[in-house]
């Protein structure tokens, strides 16, 4: 063919190419090759085309060679060489391009073989793209229009699209699964119509929204085929400009409505809210209230598009379509999470619109709970959209999520684990935005939303807090919460504090441990607070500082009452607690000069811290470790009554002495000998005796250990500690004696 066309030989070249376009007459190629076959010829035709152009080399009238063309004996080549030639006869301006057009489109119809059709539908495209009466364009006028070129693309598109949609009739149906993945192969040969649809210079707003779209989603429409109409529809909004979607958005929402129940919306709904979003975020205000009330239009709409899922759809098994048993929710609530997002980032105030979305879920999954075998949970998928759904809003809104009358709702929709995981976001949310729980309404709110990690309930795993890592996680963050308690009146605080710990009460003995402890101290963190409020109101007076309704003495009821139920669950906390109680109580009957008014309360509070530690701590170490932190308590306190001073004093220096192990004991004693001499209490005589038993025992224990002899220098060292604090029963001669002692069995030691 090239030869002859080097020789200007005009028959030689039809000839040659006929011949060659005969090979894209088989049946034996899958697509893929078949296509690699087309570019071949499609490449090797551009050299022909360029021959056809030139008059002057081959000296015919286009009319000529456009009717000698069609003498061809196959109709495949025959077509071929037409559009070929057409593309010349067009650009020679010998004749009106939308009469041509109309010719070649009308014989194009002559191929309806499947794959030859479609293949010579995208050549007549390629070849004919740039002859087109276009607006502005050389062959406007009595070439055509606007119309004309609109027309010819859009006949070509019809045509080629039912081509396509054939392929899957070809062949058996056990077939069937490898012919769609052939025609999804082959999709961007509909798709470039579109394409080149988008590209005309006359496709202006009016035009595209009076005329070109309502033909284009009719059709796509019309063609009743899942994949055809889920490429087609999601290829329209790619190809087309965003400003006409805004206008035109209506129309598009209406043909979704009307599309097939097993097309899968959610990447069209998706990419057309990403699409409009961005548009919109970077548009100018004019342009934006233009645009007209959005979400109304989706609103309207989305309800039919998304109730489509509860119809039943058809599948595919072994080539026989039947019917899925039970709607999959999961694609419908990802376009409503999609929506939220796309209305929380265009309507950032509108937080009204948010609970509609919510209620759309709400109700959408209500009529699917009504349907025959569906009362059961809903799948992991659908719950995860559900999550996804309510993590927007939280993040956004925090606290104000839970006053919609939704939200709560539609939790009730999802399995324990996801209700915990939306309850976990809930409290990340709140901390880490650091929003203030103000008001006994709020929490009640808050601790009613996230109950999963609060209480056990019907659906709750009976091996919840098997994972203890995990489930201390959880609950630390939990207690993040107390901290997040803040108000200017401290009767307000305590209200909200004690709602709190109504709450974690009916967790059980394994929450307990975690969050009562938080609780405890934040009540503690009332006192100095209600402490300085009294003072305000002793200074101003009443009319500036009302009496707070909640005292001191209530607090410390609190607390009391809530260190009781963990004393059980957790009784190492709880004696920390206790001794952390009396401390704040001793500061307060210091700081208020009220004798024997908070006395009591903090003598009651070491007693309860005895009666824990002689009942409930029966390990030694523990023992050892409980007896160092009662001593430090005794030793901060300054308003205990003498008598009971001694009392705790006495019982906690024989508990000492009772240890099982004599290190220890010989440890405990020694730091017990610092209650008698403290800010409460000043007698050496007791001092030198608790030292002497000290003494005593490390004989004995370096006696039968000599690797103990460490204890030795302990001993030594809190001689001349009470030395240095100038405790009269401690000279300087039993220092030099013990000093001497001590080198002995250090030298006896190491040998």
């Amino acid at each position: 063919m090239r030869k002859a066309i080097d020789g200007d030989n005009v028959r030689d070249a039809l000839k040659n190419a006929s011949n060659m376009i005969c090979e894209l007459r088989t049946s034996l190629l899958s697509p893929k090759n078949y296509f690699e076959l087309y570019m071949q010829v499609f490449n090797e035709m551009q050299h022909l085309s360029g021959f056809f152009g030139d008059k002057s080399r081959h000296k015919k009238k286009m009319i000529d060679l456009y009717e000698s063309v069609q003498h061809a004996g196959n109709i495949l080549p025959r077509l071929y060489l037409l559009a070929t030639v057409a593309a010349a006869y067009i650009k020679s301006l010998e004749a009106p391009a939308k009469e041509i057009l109309k010719d070649v489109n009308e014989l194009c119809k002559g191929v309806q073989h499947p794959l030859r059709g479609l293949f010579l539908r995208y050549y007549l495209s390629q070849m004919l793209k740039d002859k087109l009466p276009d607006t502005g364009s050389g062959f406007e006028g009595e070439g055509g229009d606007i119309n004309d070129a609109f027309e010819f693309i859009f006949t070509n598109f019809q045509e080629s699209n039912r081509l396509w949609v054939r392929i899957q009739h070809q062949g058996p149906s056990r077939e069937k699964d490898r012919r769609e993945r052939e025609r999804h192969d082959l999709r961007v040969l509909v798709g470039a119509n579109l394409v080149r649809l988008s590209q005309l210079d006359g496709m202006t707003m009016e035009f595209y929204a009076e005329d070109a779209l309502p033909k284009i989603l009719d059709h796509i429409v019309s063609v009743k085929d899942v994949m055809s109409q889920q490429y087609l529809l999601e290829s329209m909004i790619q190809v087309f400009p965003d400003e006409f979607h805004i206008r035109t958005l209506e129309q598009m929402l209406s043909s979704y409505v009307r599309a097939l129940p097993n097309v899968d919306m959610k990447p069209i709904m998706v990419t057309l809210m990403n699409r409009l979003a961005n548009y919109l975020s970077e548009a100018d205000s004019s342009k934006v209230q233009a645009a007209g009330d959005i979400f109304s239009l989706f609103r309207s709409h989305l309800q039919g598009i998304l109730e489509r899922a509860l119809q039943p759809q058809q599948q595919s098994q072994g080539g026989v379509a039947v019917a899925s048993p039970m709607p999959d929710m999961a694609p419908p609530l990802e376009v409503l999470a999609a929506f939220m997002q796309f209305t929380v980032s265009l309507y950032p105030d509108q937080v009204h619109y948010v609970d509609i979305i919510l209620g759309s879920a709400a109700e959408l999954l209500q009529k699917f709970k009504a349907l025959p075998g569906c009362s059961g949970p809903i799948s992991e998928k659908a719950a995860d959209q559900i999550g996804e759904l309510l993590a927007g809003p939280m993040k956004t809104l925090g606290l104000g999520v839970l006053k919609m009358e939704h939200f709560a709702g539609l939790v009730g929709f999802l399995t324990f684990e996801i209700r915990k995981q939306v309850s976990l976001n809930m409290v990340s949310a709140i901390v880490e935005d650091d929003r203030a729980l103000s008001s006994v309404d709020d929490v009640t709110a808050l601790f009613g939303f996230i109950s999963p990690l609060l209480k056990d309930e019907e659906d709750t795993p009976m091996d919840e807090a098997k994972d203890k890592a995990r489930f201390a996680e959880e609950q630390h963050k939990v207690c993040k919460l107390v901290h997040q308690v803040r108000h200017e009146d401290t009767d307000i605080e305590f209200q909200i504090l004690t709602t709190m710990r109504g709450f974690f009460g009916q967790g059980g003995p394994n929450r307990l441990v975690y969050t009562l402890q938080p609780i405890f101290f934040a009540a503690l963190g009332l006192v100095p607070k209600i402490l300085a409020r009294e003072k305000r109101r002793a200074e101003e007076g009443d009319d500036a500082v009302p009496q707070p309704a909640v005292s001191m003495k209530k607090v410390f009821q609190f607390v009391h009452k809530t260190n009781t139920a963990l004393m059980q669950s957790s009784p190492d906390m709880a004696l920390h607690l206790w001794l952390a109680a009396a401390v704040s109580a001793d500061q307060v009957e210091r700081a208020t000069g009220a004798q024997g008014g908070y006395e009591p309360i903090a003598y009651e509070f070491l007693t309860q811290a005895l009666v824990l530690f002689e009942e409930e701590i029966s390990d030694s170490s523990k023992q050892f470790k409980g007896i160092h932190n009662i001593v430090g308590t005794l030793c901060k306190i300054a308003a205990l009554d003498p008598e009971n001073f001694d009392n705790v004093s006495q019982k906690i220096t024989r508990h000492a002495a009772k240890l099982l192990k004599k290190p220890m004991q010989c440890r405990a004693v020694a730091a017990c000998s610092q209650l008698f001499w403290c800010d409460a209490r000043r007698d050496a005589k007791r001092v030198r005796e608790c030292l002497e038993r000290c003494v005593k025992t490390c004989e004995a224990v370096v006696q039968s250990d000599s690797a103990q002899v460490g204890l030795w220098v302990e001993m030594f060292d809190r001689y001349i500690y009470y030395y240095e604090v100038q405790c009269e029963e401690v000279g300087i001669t039993f220092l030099q004696s013990l000093m001497q002692i001590c080198v002995e069995h250090i030298d006896f030691a190491l040998k």
